[in-house]
């Protein structure tokens, strides 16, 4: 390794608070200061996250540019990347990724790395567009082996042009979290509560969920659902769908967009997450970490972290009867959910701490600049 700082530029689509974006502020935080200089570049706007960095000493550039807009995009990126003049530039996201490769050229070509965060079911020319600028820079950072053999078989991109590394999380704030009170909620502390946290979109699979909820609730009159998170797509159709279920009414709570997420999961029982495609959740991560059980569905990054039977519940996506099933032996059996959360902690631990993801960049990066960090003694992270 040279004796000083290598510079690195993460360049990210957005800095709302969501997986993609906290998986960057980790990263960007935790990286080895006396090893590393690292700076970020947002398309957006001046989003609570950049905030965050900024209070840690990281520079963040927040560009507010349009997508209508491209080629002026593209200018003032590059003309950030030309002033921060980066060794090397990793870049998380679809619109983060492309007006990199581009911006990167206009720049002076720093090496350049994608990041493939979610099988991208839904919109097909971002796999087109992905594919066809794939020669602009080495290759891609894929969150999970799902997504990695997605962006094989779907995308077209070659298996030696992919990495895999996994998302990682934090234990200590979740063992500090000093969990929501129930009775804030309109619940008591009998009750048996399970939570969802995402977006309103479609990704989510939302009317299973819902549909799961209404089976689970005409059972156990004690059971509820607290749904938490920004609006989306399916915003209307989800509150129209509520309301038109007297059992919905009661037993389902929308609390919008929270900050506490730590702290409401520390509240429930488990956490369920019916997605009809994903990555690699850091909402799954952050619920093993609290040591809570999860329900998910057998789309990519979440089937990678659930073990059936050990951590939780995998089943099919878009089928309700399976998810109320999985809640129902959730009610049944509080000895088995506990047990589950426990083996769910332990392999965070084992597995997916944020220290392994952030030495996983660490030696990539290296790797790609032609340095050794096995040789390098690495002091404490400043």
């Amino acid at each position: 390794m040279p004796d000083r700082p290598i510079s690195v530029c993460l360049v990210i689509t957005d800095l709302n608070v969501g997986g993609a974006e906290k998986a960057l502020a980790y990263l960007a935080s935790g990286l080895n200061k006396s090893l590393w200089n690292v700076s970020v570049i947002n398309l957006g706007g001046d989003e609570p996250l950049a905030h965050h960095l900024r209070a840690e000493g990281i520079e963040v550039r927040c560009l507010a540019v349009s997508k209508r807009k491209p080629v002026q995009a593209l200018r003032k990126m590059a003309k950030a990347l030309r002033e921060l003049n980066p060794d090397l530039v990793q870049s998380f996201m679809f619109h983060a990724n492309v007006a990199t490769r581009f911006s990167a050229q206009m720049a002076g070509w720093p090496w350049v790395l994608g990041g493939l965060r979610v099988a991208e079911h839904q919109k097909s020319w971002h796999l087109t567009v992905d594919r066809i600028t794939a020669w602009m820079a080495l290759g891609s950072v894929c969150v999970s082996q799902g997504v990695k053999r997605f962006s094989q078989v779907y995308g077209g991109l070659p298996e030696n042009r992919l990495t895999v590394i996994p998302n990682g999380v934090d234990v200590l704030p979740f063992d500090l979290a000093i969990p929501t009170p129930r009775n804030a909620l309109g619940l008591s502390g009998s009750d048996r509560v399970w939570l969802f946290a995402g977006r309103l979109d479609a990704q989510k699979g939302l009317p299973y969920l819902l549909d799961a909820a209404e089976i689970v609730a005409k059972k156990y009159k004690n059971w509820h659902l607290i749904m938490m998170g920004h609006d989306g797509s399916e915003s209307d159709w989800f509150h129209d769908r509520r309301e038109s279920s007297p059992v919905l009414r009661k037993h389902l709570h929308w609390l919008g967009f929270r900050t506490d997420v730590k702290e409401m999961i520390k509240m429930a029982d488990g956490l369920i997450l019916p997605s009809l495609w994903e990555g690699m959740p850091n909402v799954v991560l952050e619920a093993m970490a609290a040591s809570k059980p999860v329900i998910g569905t057998d789309v990519e990054g979440t089937n990678e972290l659930i073990i059936p039977g050990q951590t939780g519940w995998i089943v099919p996506a878009e089928n309700a009867q399976a998810l109320a099933d999985a809640l129902i032996e959730s009610v049944q059996n509080p000895d088995l959910t506990l047990k589950f959360g426990l083996a769910g902690r332990l392999r965070v631990e084992q597995n997916y701490t944020l220290e392994r993801t952030i030495e996983a960049y660490e030696l990539l990066w290296a790797g790609i600049l032609g340095f050794d960090l096995a040789t390098t003694k690495k002091p404490a992270p400043a």
